[in-house]
């Protein structure tokens, strides 16, 4: 049996074996027929997207509806009126941009659960399909190029992304409050169960504020809950919500998903080894992190201000050390195997004045002021993660 670290370096050199595979598929064509037929993007050995910043999501529909794109070459990216090739951060900075942009409250694709920080389907979204279909090709895409995303899904989403039946424990990690409520009602052995509950095999859904009712099975607002059928319940109120009541927008975020992988991924995951492959790992040892860490810019790694920096990275709390490394790289998890696979830089910038800390999200850069206290060092950094919303990040 392989750990997920095995899969995660199996299924990247499965993915460079392809690309290159790609690469040489183009260079053995008539080139001159191909052009004239196809046009130049078609003999390139990469996959561009040439996109607009303002125009991100509709830029990238229009790709992804293109005839004959070929996505199994290896992705780059350029924005439109800039400058530069991308040699990994522009790609990186593509996907945090439009994952920011598609679980925006504004398109309402999805709701937020407060309770366990996640993200689920709207499945009253006035949003096409296709916007669906999109973040399922961008969650598919990404992991083919061995992009950690900064996304919040429950682990259903990667049950039903491979074709597992939702059960309760499920429900649990979704919603515990939920799960508390129908346990209660699992474990009630007294006979007064209907009168006490007076629910039926319905749900009432606010929608924009009006009120509907769904029917967990046909008829089902005029059966009630009594202790002969309450599991059954329990088992319709599971399919309804995380099946029934979203499937017209899950089918397409799954089809986008397996634009690229086809279904292979069933072969070679199961559901927690699928979320750490698209969203790496929320365990974080920061000692891994500093023995994997690079200096640039006149730093090393015996530099006062570098070992004042682990000095205070070390004391920070859980919280405080996952606002640290999002602000550095763009997410707070880590890559499957731990920090110790992941690429950071520290970077000496600026001077010992009231500079705050930035960042290089793209290339995992902490761009850190010569500080020579600690107390200052800790002040400047706290201030910069704390506040690093819209602030810090290049």
């Amino acid at each position: 049996m392989l750990n997920p670290e095995s899969k995660s370096l199996m299924l990247r050199i499965e993915n460079d074996i392809q690309q290159e595979q790609q690469t040489h598929h183009v260079g053995g064509e008539d080139v001159l027929l191909t052009l004239l037929l196809h046009g130049p993007a078609v003999v390139s050995p990469f996959c561009y997207f040439e996109v607009r910043r303002e125009n991100l999501i509709e830029d990238t529909l229009n790709i992804l509806s293109r005839p004959n794109v070929n996505f199994k070459k290896e992705l780059k990216v350029r924005f439109v009126g800039e400058q530069g090739e991308d040699s990994g951060g522009l790609r990186k900075e593509f996907f945090q941009l439009i994952v920011k942009q598609l679980f925006d409250p504004a398109y309402s694709m999805f709701n937020y659960n407060e309770e366990t920080r996640t993200y689920w389907f709207n499945p009253d979204t006035f949003e096409a399909c296709i916007k669906f279909e999109l973040i399922g090709f961008i969650l598919g895409l990404a992991l083919y190029n061995s992009i950690i995303l900064d996304i919040h899904f429950p682990r259903v989403v990667y049950k039903k992304v491979l074709g597992h039946k939702p059960d309760f424990d499920d429900l649990a990690d979704f919603s515990p409050s939920i799960a508390q409520s129908l346990d209660f009602i699992l474990g009630y052995e007294g006979d007064d169960l209907k009168d006490l509950l007076a629910c039926t095999f319905s749900v009432e859904v606010d929608s924009y504020g009006k009120k509907t009712v769904a029917e967990l099975v046909p008829g089902g607002s005029a059966i009630y809950v009594t202790q002969e059928n309450k599991r059954a319940y329990v088992e319709k109120y599971i399919e309804w919500l995380f099946d029934k009541s979203v499937e017209r927008v899950f089918a397409a975020f799954k089809r986008g998903f397996y634009k690229l992988y086809k279904g292979e991924m069933t072969t070679h995951c199961d559901p927690e080894e699928l979320q750490l492959l698209i969203c790496g790992s929320p365990v974080l040892d920061f000692h891994e992190l500093q023995q994997a860490t690079r200096y640039d810019g006149g730093y090393t790694k015996d530099s006062p201000s570098v070992a004042l920096l682990w000095e205070v990275l070390h004391g920070l709390d859980a919280e405080k050390k996952r606002r640290f490394l999002s602000f550095s790289t763009g997410s707070d998890r880590a890559p499957v195997g731990g920090l110790r696979n992941l690429p950071f830089c520290v970077m000496k910038h600026g001077e010992d004045g009231e500079q705050l800390p930035t960042s290089h999200t793209c290339f995992n850069y902490f761009l850190l002021p010569p500080y020579v206290s600690k107390e200052k060092l800790k002040s400047k950094l706290l201030l910069a993660i704390e506040n690093s919303e819209g602030f810090g990040l290049i």
